[in-house]
């Protein structure tokens, strides 16, 4: 069985990879349905990153990194650096090709698990009145399972964080549900890593103000049009 290419959809999904690793990973994902679920994860994020980054001053150092690159793409040496420590990133591959941008974003893509669970723990705990936040419960299949949703104060959109899930097989991922009036309709698919862990955006075609709760099933890989498997965690909206 073929590795998966999980350490290549964040660049993939930029559209920043070389030649080689681009063919590598569009091949896979043709035959892989888990890694296709992870991609589509990773444009979500990749979609709304635009309107997620406010205004700032740029950091200091930034002008003479671009310099830099550009003084290495017209071939004049620059004076050598010591190596700056996300060249040194296990797993992190180096491609001339890619903007200094790219680069950046596929750090945050890469750190955005964490970060989140971090935040929306903080959020959480001091109940900030612009983000609602509803704590998931596992059930008797996942009983030490805990999940996050958290939704915007006008409920257009929110954000998922699950914790100590157990981990499937390559034939099936995790399904968000969102309920309403006993229909069910589904919020996204997921695989969660090897600690059980899941940050997601969710895919809502209506306001998540406008359902009334929230589970998560265990179905076939890519998903299914209605639950079909056990249920591992839910909630009340």
């Amino acid at each position: 069985m073929e590795e998966h290419v999980f350490d290549l959809l964040p660049a993939y999904a930029l559209g920043c990879l070389d030649r080689e690793d681009d063919l590598h990973v569009a091949e896979h994902l043709s035959a892989c349905r888990m890694c296709r679920g992870e991609l589509e994860s990773y444009r979500s994020v990749v979609a709304d990153l635009p309107f997620a980054i406010a205004e700032s001053d740029p950091p200091p150092g930034l002008k003479e990194a671009i310099l830099q690159r550009a003084h290495q793409a017209k071939g004049i040496a620059p004076v050598a650096p010591e190596m700056p420590w996300w060249q040194r990133l296990p797993g992190l591959r180096a491609a001339p090709a890619w903007s200094l941008v790219s680069l950046v974003l596929i750090l945050v893509l890469g750190a955005s698990n964490l970060l989140m669970w971090s935040r929306l723990t903080t959020l959480e705990g001091r109940q900030q009145t612009s983000l609602r936040t509803v704590l998931l419960q596992g059930t008797d299949t996942a009983p030490n399972a805990t999940g996050l949703l958290v939704i915007s104060l006008d409920g257009s959109h929110g954000t998922i964080v699950v914790d100590h899930l157990p981990v499937l097989s390559e034939s099936q991922q995790y399904q968000l549900w969102l309920i309403r009036d006993g229909k069910r309709t589904s919020g996204g698919v997921f695989s969660v890593d090897e600690k059980g862990y899941k940050g997601m955006y969710i895919k809502s075609p209506e306001p998540l103000s406008s359902y009334t709760g929230v589970g998560i099933t265990i179905e076939p890989a890519g998903g299914s049009p209605g639950p079909t498997g056990e249920k591992v965690l839910g909630g009340a909206l």
